[in-house]
């Protein structure tokens, strides 16, 4: 009994259970970093899906633009928009060349989107100048339809694959994470018990041999410091990878600066941190978040150049913020308790977005800085996603002209618009706006200038409207305002208003002649002339030809009432 037991055998057995341990902790963490990897490519693959539909809706917008308009920006943009598109197409086969199906599917999604590419081309072909559109272009129709479905159809199939890949891949990281801390849940307090059970026998047993003794507790400090080092590994790498998947499935940056003073809060307590954003003006930053209690006073405002990790790029650790060097943003604390404190700068991508700033009681530097660190990397990448993906969802909805929504936003709003008036029991108007002679303008004056004056007009219409109201960029000179709960007389009481506001405006440089521009409106009521959004724009449609019909630069009803101009 004493020889199967010997604590020689008990430390060898507790040494096999935290080398097996310690193995199995590192396979863990390379197969989380394989997965961690392959999660960042599938979202890689997503974004280049979200770029190639907005290209291609740019694409098509570009090209129905040069069909309503005829202007020679809107071809051009169509050829460099599809050449970015193929592009793009191109750079998905090979993110998805290491599984056969989905190359398959961008394979074919280029054959699509190559196909609808010449259906545009042949439609842009097919216009003849001077007119709004060909014969030709009428005639093929029913083909753009069935392409662009057959487009969104190839763009779901490749995002629904890829978002299954997705959930399998954060599925077997988040096993793997779980499987390491039970090992570690089951490994650590098993080789504890072993060692405690071999210092008992060798306490008895050896009593009179003290150099034994000694020996046998340097081995059991240096053990107890190997289980420590792993836990503070387990725990660290599981933090992070939690972390890591909360900043992914953030919508907003808001909820980034949420999660962040909560994780902080949890793994760093007692240390009071400050989140900076760089504003988009990069004249300063901004503070955005804020944890733990304050032991020095900090600037809401301060300059790039107040914060040493953004002049270095690098982490500035500061161990005495009452004597040694110290951020300007910064001040000398308060009381006579010494404060150290961390500024770690916040990149992606080649730039710096912010900073962040920690602070705690004592000399020195602050428990867990490389974690802060490794939590800062994490929080710059999901920053960085975050604005770009703000940034394409604005893309998606606005003209860049003019900065107004465009005809898909006006669409769907619209339909949303008319439902909730009418759950509501109110009126809706819809007014077609439609600038007089542009095209003769443009061949005048130049397409600088008529940019100039689209932009002009647009910039007034704003000024004009109600938060609630919609103003849309229709298409090339064509204009769109909704305007819930709105009636009969005050519609056209707006209506009149922005025609004078158009006619007072004045294009170009206040040096040179300056030039005017009229607009033609046709009003459609709901109830009255529909109660669907086609309807209701193609009796403002009638309404507004009416108006030009007529003499231009006034207001027209869709039932044939005209309001005199002033």
């Amino acid at each position: 009994m004493t020889s199967r037991f010997s604590p020689l055998r008990v430390f060898l057995a507790a040494t096999v259970i935290l080398v097996s341990l310690g193995l199995y902790v590192v396979a863990n963490a390379i197969q989380f970093a394989s997965d961690y990897r392959m999660v960042t490519h599938t979202y890689d693959v997503l974004r280049t899906l979200d770029h190639i539909e907005s290209l291609k809706h740019q694409a098509v917008a570009e090209s129905r633009g040069y069909l309503l308009a005829g202007r020679a920006d809107n071809r051009d943009n169509f050829w460099r928009i599809g050449g970015e598109l193929q592009r793009e197409a191109d750079l998905l086969a090979e993110r998805v060349v290491d599984n056969p199906p989905q190359h398959e599917r961008a394979v074919a999604l280029r054959r699509a989107l190559d196909a609808r590419l010449r259906l545009s081309v042949q439609a842009m072909q097919s216009r003849t100048p001077g007119e709004a559109a060909s014969g030709t272009a009428a005639t093929i129709v029913t083909a753009v339809r069935s392409g662009d479905a057959d487009v969104a159809r190839r763009l779901e199939q490749l995002r629904m694959a890829e978002n299954q890949l997705l959930s399998k891949r954060s599925a077997r990281a988040e096993r793997s994470a779980w499987l390491t801390l039970f090992a570690a849940g089951v490994g650590i307090p098993l080789s504890l018990m072993l060692i405690g059970y071999a210092q008992r026998r060798l306490a008895r047993e050896n009593r009179d041999r003290k150099v034994a003794e000694r020996a046998a507790s340097a081995s059991n400090t240096e053990l107890n410091a190997t289980v420590e080092q792993l836990a503070r590994l387990s725990d660290s790498m599981a933090a992070l990878s939690q972390y890591s998947g909360m900043l992914q499935g953030a919508s907003d940056a808001q909820e980034l600066y949420e999660i962040t003073a909560t994780t902080f809060r949890q793994l760093l307590p007692g240390m009071g941190g400050l989140l900076y954003v760089i504003r988009a003006s990069r004249d300063h930053a901004e503070l955005v978040a804020q944890w733990g209690g304050a032991v020095a006073p900090n600037d809401p405002a301060p300059a790039l150049q107040a914060c040493w990790s953004v002049r270095r790029h690098a982490p500035f650790a500061m161990e005495d913020l009452r004597h040694g060097l110290r951020c300007s943003h910064i001040g000398r604390p308060h009381g006579a308790e010494d404060v150290h404190g961390l500024c770690v700068p916040l990149s992606a991508h080649g730039e710096v977005v912010g900073w962040l700033s920690l602070q705690g009681e004592g000399r020195g530097r602050i428990p867990d800085e490389s974690l802060a660190i490794r939590l800062c990397e994490q929080l710059s990448l999901a920053l960085a996603n975050v604005r770009l993906r703000e940034s394409l969802r604005h893309q998606a909805v606005r003209d860049p002209l003019t900065g107004l929504f465009n005809r898909r936003y006006l669409e769907e709003s619209l339909a949303r618009e008319i439902a909730r008036c009418q759950r509501r029991g109110q009126p809706l108007a819809v007014l077609m706006l439609d600038v007089d002679h542009f095209k003769l303008f443009n061949d005048r004056h130049g397409h600088a200038m008529g940019d100039a004056a689209l932009s002009a007009f647009a910039r007034m219409l704003k000024t004009r409207c109600r938060p609630e109201d919609i103003a849309c960029r229709y298409g090339g000179e064509e204009f769109t305002l909704i305007l819930p709960e709105t009636d009969l007389a005050t519609a056209l009481e707006r209506a009149e208003d922005i025609r004078a506001g158009a006619a007072m405006l004045r294009i170009g440089d206040p040096g040179a002649s300056m030039l005017r521009i009229t607009v033609s409106i046709g009003v459609a009521l709901m109830p009255e002339h529909g109660d669907v959004g086609l309807e209701l724009m193609r009796a403002g449609d009638q309404a507004l030809y009416r108006a030009k019909h007529e003499g231009r630069d006034r207001v027209a009803v869709a039932d044939g009432r005209v309001a005199a101009a002033v």
